[in-house]
């Protein structure tokens, strides 16, 4: 993902930013769906915040690299720790039982 700087973080107004960065975790998990108050989509003003701000941008780049590495473990544990089919009966009458 390559992205145009065209400013550098010193040129971002620091509302920008922070305006920024309240809509930042959604917009990286694709679910940023919500407008400003003129109807613009508040991904496409994210997007265009993120192509001339670098400390922003970085932050997108970590915020992307954390969910990845999640996923992996995620995915890791998934297939290490399985319950045994007697641990899973003895966890069902319990469940049950309440």
């Amino acid at each position: 993902m390559q992205q145009n700087l065209s400013h550098n973080a010193q040129t971002a107004l620091p509302s920008d930013c922070l305006r920024t960065r309240t809509h930042l975790h959604a917009f990286v998990d694709g679910e940023l769906t919500a407008h400003d108050d003129a109807g613009q989509p508040l991904a496409v003003m994210v997007a265009a915040h993120l192509g001339s701000c670098e400390r922003c941008a970085r932050l997108e780049r970590q915020l992307h690299a954390m969910r990845a590495a999640l996923r992996a473990t995620g995915r890791r544990e998934r297939s290490v720790v399985r319950a045994t089919p007697s641990l899973r009966a003895r966890a069902a009458a319990i469940l049950s039982s309440h």
